[in-house]
């Protein structure tokens, strides 16, 4: 048994974000900007509550640039892509 309180719902992130993962190379491959925003900022918000510092600094470059009009950033999303890759 782990001491850890959060490992269970570090595991149901793990999940999900690999869900994510797929979700937003689809979103990416069929051009759908407004998907990619919504998984990103949901990225954003809980990946470094679960410790995944990575994954919610690459989320949060691509919800900065929805937020601040300059819309996609192909290059942060590419960044959020590898580190989504990189999950245990």
């Amino acid at each position: 048994m782990s001491n850890d309180p959060l490992a269970a719902l570090r595991a149901e992130f793990c999940v999900r974000a690999v869900e994510d993962r797929a979700v937003l190379a689809r979103a990416l491959a069929v051009g759908d900007p407004d998907r990619v925003e919504r998984v990103a900022h949901g990225l954003a918000g809980s990946a470094g509550l679960f410790g995944f510092s990575d994954i919610g600094a690459a989320a949060l470059a691509v919800d900065d640039g929805f937020a601040s009009g300059r819309g996609l950033d192909a290059a942060a999303a590419d960044r959020l892509i590898a580190a989504l890759d990189a999950l245990p």
